[in-house]
């Protein structure tokens, strides 16, 4: 009797696939990566690529999509310093964490993509990170405006474009004591 493996289907083969293309990011970048080696890495034909992405730009997007991490939800009564920092801990994670990396990689090497790429970070981590900085600062009785909640992402993505390393907790520490809080104590949230 010849017992054969069971094929894989539906979410199951979907995430061996976009694990495959963050794997084939790592390994060889956005401008090698190719269809033939995703289907080899994940253990399945082009066919079943295909079926679910019309190209190498779409099974990028959607693999880069579902990396992006949501931002913490902050507990009611959280210091604003506190939560402050937890969210630009986050922000930076998202930035430079080994996932982060897949998509400086293709950020870097798309020639047409980036924009969509960052776009789709903007939309995923950016404004999300930026909507809890003013959730949070209201809750403890001040106003953010859209340019000082974003005051601190817009640091630490210009570390991150600037190639500089990863913060450490002592460097985010220190632009909420040095840039986020007298930005908002001015605004009323001290």
């Amino acid at each position: 009797m010849t017992v054969t493996a069971s094929r894989r289907r539906g979410e199951e083969l979907r995430r061996a696939i976009l694990d495959a293309v963050v794997e084939q990011l790592d390994s060889v970048g956005y401008a090698k990566l190719s269809t033939n080696k995703v289907a080899a890495a994940a253990g399945t034909g082009k066919a079943a690529l295909y079926r679910r992405w019309h190209n190498k730009e779409e099974l990028v997007r959607d693999a880069l999509r579902d990396l992006l991490p949501e931002p913490p939800e902050i507990p009611g009564g959280t210091p604003l310093r506190d939560g402050l920092t937890d969210l630009l801990r986050y922000f930076d994670h998202a930035l430079n964490d080994s996932r982060g990396t897949a998509f400086q990689t293709v950020a870097a090497e798309a020639s047409d993509g980036t924009g969509e790429l960052r776009t789709l970070f903007h939309v995923s981590v950016t404004r999300p990170c930026e909507e809890r900085i003013a959730e949070l600062v209201r809750a403890h009785g001040g106003t953010a405006s859209e340019s000082a909640a974003s005051a601190g992402p817009a640091l630490l993505f210009y570390y991150c474009v600037a190639g500089r390393p990863r913060r450490t907790d002592a460097e985010i520490q220190g632009i909420v004591d040095d840039v986020l809080l007298p930005l908002f104590r001015e605004g009323g949230a001290a």
